[in-house]
């Protein structure tokens, strides 16, 4: 009895409910990136449109960040990179921009055929588009 009060307990408890994706999702992962595997779909409303962020292992085990349409369509993908594989064009913006700061982490982002680089420093980010040209800063200066 005890045994299936809490099974039956445990399947109706949201936060142990694996998260799924549509579909429409699932194949556009699988189309683009063969052989990998679904680590997270988490879905997103904003400004009434519903999206899904997935989170994927792909083959060569990489993890990658795609944001995808409900349709399938796949409108980002995001993809860690280390500040040394940044194209030479970012890397000497970057320098310019802030020449006593020192990269910590960057990021691929990729939404069609734009590509830009996220590149974290401190407490902030810098985005460059590929060939160098400044997108936006976030974050704050520390005290």
């Amino acid at each position: 009895m005890l045994r299936t009060t809490l099974v039956l307990m445990l399947a109706a408890t949201p936060a142990f409910a694996a998260p799924s994706c549509p579909t429409a999702v699932t194949d556009a992962i699988a189309k683009a990136f063969p052989k990998s595997k679904i680590d997270r779909c988490k879905s997103e409303t904003e400004k009434g449109v519903t999206q899904f962020e997935v989170r994927l292992t792909k083959a060569d085990a990489k993890k990658v960040e795609v944001d995808v349409a409900a349709d399938g369509k796949i409108l980002q993908i995001e993809e860690k990179i280390a500040p040394t594989e940044l194209p030479d064009a970012v890397k000497k913006a970057f320098a310019a921009k802030y020449p006593k700061a020192k990269a910590e982490r960057a990021e691929k982002q990729t939404a069609g055929s734009d590509v830009s680089y996220e590149i974290a420093f401190g407490t902030k980010e810098a985005t460059f588009k590929a060939d160098g040209t400044f997108v936006e800063e976030e974050g704050e200066d520390r005290d």
